[in-house]
């Protein structure tokens, strides 16, 4: 039944759907290395098209010979969700701990897919349907949970989803889109689906056809996404939302690119960071910013002459920031600046640059791990050539931690690597 309002308001479905999975042996995996640093992280990446974990200190394939993408742990770390085929449309499940593998959906499987916030329960969108498969057991079906649905997250306590409608042009005007709670049954209370908010009308100042996933604060009272209008547009603009998880207030606090990885809670209390400007080159108009939901002002923490290209929080007050100097858009990939690593500091607003990647090499996508680890990936940006640099408390003491990871992304140089590199725990996954 679709995701849609009827005099009743919004109703619920939640059936049983056919079993589209196909089982299959995948690589064998291997011993991890026993004498690796008990502190080492775990990861999931690509490298020549197949997957691979890296855990331990030690490396291991997971697949062999076929081109896989996207890859998610599940939040209990035993399952790894993945896309295969270059269209990027079959939804793939490893079990970790035996390499087994099978298909789930043979949909759009482009990154549409969440785990739960607990346990190993997988969300996924097969066009404009929600399902939800249990992973215990390798019979299980997929669950229809909604439809009509243009993007969503699981719920923070794990009992649903926040989900958006698609907007609709019917006789020449657009359907409202509307944010919706799914709530899955349990023991005896029935599924169902209830509003929360539709988004304002279409307007010059506000024009969305869908959004974003949805981020929580850290004290679960504000939502986070990115509105978004049609595709054309939303390569160059779009509007960055804060909305009461009781609905009740809604605020537009920016513009900003489309990017899910742009936009993050802190820590602790209601501070989003995001970066804003409108523009789809990333090479101008980029800025870091920090905002106290939802009437705060936002706070800009990039310096005149730089752009910020990616970010993530490094603690409760630092921000560590993928920076370049600011430049006119280029067709020539060799006349664009190459980033560096930053951090700032929320407390006096001090810039501290901690990386010099050296001629011809750029450094890219921050990303904060379990005790206060950071890794990022370091870039021959015209080569094609990735590696996973990771580092503790000294960034100085990098050490050089994947190599030979596949290319990311590159659109007008936002590069992006969450595509072939995904850590287990990772904050945000």
């Amino acid at each position: 039944m679709a995701f849609r309002k009827s005099k009743r308001g919004l109703l619920a479905a939640v059936i049983l759907a056919s079993c589209v999975g196909i089982a299959h042996a995948g690589a064998a995996p291997t011993p991890a290395n026993p004498t690796g640093p008990a502190a080492e992280p775990t990861a999931a990446f690509v490298r020549s098209g197949d997957l691979w974990v890296k855990s331990g200190g030690a490396e291991r394939p997971l697949t062999r010979g076929e081109y896989v993408r996207n890859p998610k742990w599940s939040h209990d770390g035993g399952w790894i969700a993945f896309t295969r085929g270059k269209q990027e449309a079959e939804l793939w499940v490893l079990d970790v701990s035996t390499g087994a593998s099978r298909q789930v959906a043979t949909g759009n499987g482009k990154g549409s897919y969440r785990w739960s916030p607990s346990g190993s329960r997988l969300a996924y969108l097969d066009k404009d349907r929600l399902y939800m498969l249990e992973m215990q057991s390798t019979t299980s079906l997929p669950v229809l949970a909604a439809s009509d649905i243009d993007n969503f997250a699981w719920l923070p306590d794990g009992t649903g989803f926040l989900a958006s409608s698609s907007a609709h042009l019917i006789a020449g005007s657009w359907t409202p889109v509307r944010i919706g709670k799914i709530r899955l049954p349990t023991g005896s209370r029935p599924g169902g689906i209830e509003t929360l908010y539709v988004l304002p009308a279409m307007s010059n100042d506000f024009f969305a056809v869908g959004t974003s996933t949805f981020k929580w604060s850290a004290d679960g009272k504000w939502i986070a996404f990115i509105a978004h209008p049609t595709a054309s547009l939303s390569a160059d603009a779009d509007y960055l939302c804060v909305l009461s998880a009781d609905g009740r207030t809604f605020k537009q606090i920016d513009q900003m690119l489309a990017y899910e990885e742009w936009f993050s809670w802190g820590l602790q209390g209601e501070k989003l960071a995001y970066i804003a400007g409108v523009g789809r080159e990333t090479t101008q108009d980029k800025k870091l910013k920090v905002v106290e939901a939802p009437n705060g002002k936002p706070v800009v923490y990039t310096p005149s002459g730089f752009v910020d290209q990616s970010f993530a929080w490094h603690g409760d007050r630092r921000i560590v920031v993928s920076r370049a100097p600011e430049s006119q858009w280029s067709s020539d990939p060799a006349a664009r600046p190459l980033p560096f690593l930053a951090e700032v500091s929320l407390d006096n607003a001090s810039q501290e640059k901690f990386t010099s990647p050296g001629a011809e090499i750029g450094d890219y996508q921050p990303l904060a791990l379990p005790g206060q680890r950071l890794a990022w990936v370091r870039s021959n940006r015209s080569a094609k050539q990735a590696d996973v640099m990771l580092a503790g408390s000294d960034p100085a003491q990098a050490l050089r931690w994947i190599r030979n990871l596949d290319p990311g992304t590159d659109y007008y140089e936002h590069l992006d690597w969450s595509h072939v590199l995904q850590f287990k725990g990772q904050r945000g996954s």
